[in-house]
């Protein structure tokens, strides 16, 4: 075999090579700013007017009797957020069923309505929170001297969860305490103990 014929496969490989090398030296270094390393999901939007529904249940104490009972009813509010951190008001009312009926007397809080501040941090799609603010209540006591049916003020703090569905639903579960204005015994100025916690779920729709 001649020279010219060997060289002729040594020049071909060198130039292979040689474009092998061009087409990498174009593709951009792990350390070129441009290039993405990673992909950050965005932050979910609470901010925004929502409204919607809630039921569950409450327990308390009217006096000496312990009170238990279905709770059902609507809130609507408004959030602002910041980043990961969601502030913002709320205001509802609850139908109550909490009771105790026995053969002396029988308590009801008939219904219950709030105006409360929220406050929480967004992980995700869920927003645990914190929440407080001022009450009432209408209580009701019938036993052998007559009946009382009178609305008291009071505070109510709490928390829950909240988890977004879509950009316009969302969940949630939460706790609240009602701290309401002594209530009166029929027949007599004497005041009792009235309170209840409510256990409840709920839904919004975010406009």
């Amino acid at each position: 075999m001649s020279n010219s014929r060997r060289f002729v496969p040594v020049v071909l490989l060198l130039a292979v090579a040689a474009g092998g090398r061009a087409e990498a030296a174009d593709l951009p270094s792990r350390r070129d700013p441009y290039v993405a390393t990673g992909y950050a999901a965005p932050v979910p939007t609470w901010q925004g007017l929502y409204a919607g529904v809630h039921a569950g249940g409450g327990f308390g104490k009217v006096g000496p009797a312990n009170t238990s009972g279905l709770v059902g009813g609507a809130q609507v509010g408004y959030n602002v957020q910041l980043n990961n951190v969601v502030v913002g008001g709320e205001a509802d009312l609850t139908a109550s069923g909490v009771r105790n009926n026995s053969f002396t007397e029988k308590t009801r809080q008939k219904w219950l309505g709030s105006l409360r501040a929220r406050a929480g941090y967004a992980v995700g799609n869920v927003l645990p929170y914190v929440t407080g603010g001022v009450a009432m209540g209408t209580t009701q006591i019938k036993g052998f001297n007559g009946h009382t049916d009178d609305t008291h003020a009071g505070y109510v703090v709490g928390g829950g969860a909240e988890m977004m569905m879509n950009p316009n639903m969302t969940v949630r579960a939460e706790y609240l305490y009602y701290g309401l204005e002594d209530a009166k015994y029929p027949g007599g100025p004497r005041g009792v103990n009235n309170s209840v916690n409510v256990i409840r779920a709920g839904a919004n729709y975010k406009f």
